[in-house]
């Protein structure tokens, strides 16, 4: 797991400071972008081996935008969608199938009150 490179884009700088925090001292490598806009110039210049990425930023859909570009450019790339949709909607955000999974272009889905382990769990699934 030591030397993985995690990208995490997100506006909330606190959430980001508490999970990088975390994440870096489990051996990971953090690199961060606070906006949807900032997200691929970041990805370009820090080449992570995943990126965790929250769903509402500048637009409710920000993240989902953000995840396709993504997946348009790094096909492979793994990315995990954070949000908070659930918690203050009610809505059921989560991807019911294999297509759904697909239109959403990412490959977990995280409630953005995961703890900090949760997150580190899925990043060493997906990362190997």
């Amino acid at each position: 797991m030591a030397g993985k490179r995690v990208l995490i884009v997100d506006d909330d700088k606190e959430f980001v400071k508490l999970y990088s925090m975390f994440l870096r001292n489990k051996g990971l490598e953090v690199s961060a972008a606070y906006s949807a806009s900032e997200a691929l110039d970041t990805l370009k210049a820090t080449e992570p081996h995943i990126v965790v990425l929250d769903v509402m930023m500048e637009h409710f859909d920000s993240g989902f935008n953000v995840s396709r570009d993504i997946k348009r450019e790094y096909p492979n790339l793994p990315i995990i969608l954070m949000t908070a949709i659930g918690e203050e909607t009610g809505m059921d955000f989560h991807p019911k199938n294999d297509e759904e999974r697909e239109l959403m272009h990412a490959d977990a889905f995280l409630d953005k009150a995961a703890s900090p382990e949760k997150l580190f769990e899925k990043i060493e699934e997906l990362t190997g």
